[in-house]
């Protein structure tokens, strides 16, 4: 679906962008008391995701109110490969704290992976601009503005907006081009824009033939390796 021409336009504005830490109405919901546990747990998420995740099921009935206790589980989820649990939490998430950027993020992801882009837009409020969508904040964390412009790249390049997605893409790369979401954005927008070309060439059916064939290849592959 090609977004509607007067909501389809990207919003490029100056942004104030800090690679320090930083306090935001959802940081400052944890107790003082609890922040260097959380801090642990942060750290947990990319060094033992599954220690991670046996942390925060400790402290979960208890604090299951705290946005960034729920992004930790769905991260630490997302990590080992549990995409059902991440999907579970990650709904839920968003469902609570419907203003919480990285619950809107994470939806996102699942929006795009079930292939309901019509969502998108509902999800950040029509806005393809992080200023626009929080007038209230004066500095981003550099991590809010790659999750937030990692799904509007996507996003565009799903709807055909190529030029946008190539926008965002490098805007991505001006803050942080080694950064993963950075890096998964690249290969993302890569694969849509080598599908196109490829079913230009050989015809949608013929695409779909020819990957499946190299699928079934694979699995075979797969199953000699498998063997003693």
């Amino acid at each position: 679906m090609k977004p509607d021409s007067h909501q389809g336009k990207l919003e490029v504005k100056t942004l104030n962008i800090t690679y320090e830490g930083i306090e935001t109405k959802w940081t400052k919901m944890t107790p003082k008391s609890l922040r260097k546990k959380v801090t642990q747990i942060y750290e947990y998420t990319q060094t033992d995701p599954k220690r991670a995740i046996q942390e925060i099921s400790k402290i979960y009935l208890r604090h299951q109110e705290l946005p960034i206790l729920n992004n930790y589980l769905t991260l630490s989820y997302q990590e080992i490969g549990d995409t059902e649990h991440a999907d579970k939490i990650t709904v839920k998430t968003y469902r609570s704290f419907p203003g919480y950027l990285f619950a809107k993020t994470n939806y996102a992801h699942i929006c795009l992976r079930k292939g309901e882009l019509d969502k998108i837009k509902e999800i950040f409020e029509h806005k393809s601009d992080l200023q626009s969508l929080y007038p209230e904040r004066k500095v981003f964390h550099y991590t809010e503005f790659l999750a937030f412009m990692n799904i509007w790249a996507i996003y565009y390049y799903k709807t055909g907006e190529k030029k946008a997605a190539i926008v965002c893409y490098n805007s991505m790369k001006i803050v942080d081009a080694e950064h993963p979401i950075t890096q998964s954005t690249k290969i993302s927008i890569r694969q849509t824009w080598l599908f196109w070309l490829m079913g230009k060439i050989f015809g949608k059916e013929r695409l779909d033939k020819k990957i499946d064939e190299a699928l079934k290849a694979k699995q075979t592959s797969w199953s000699h390796k498998e063997k003693p």
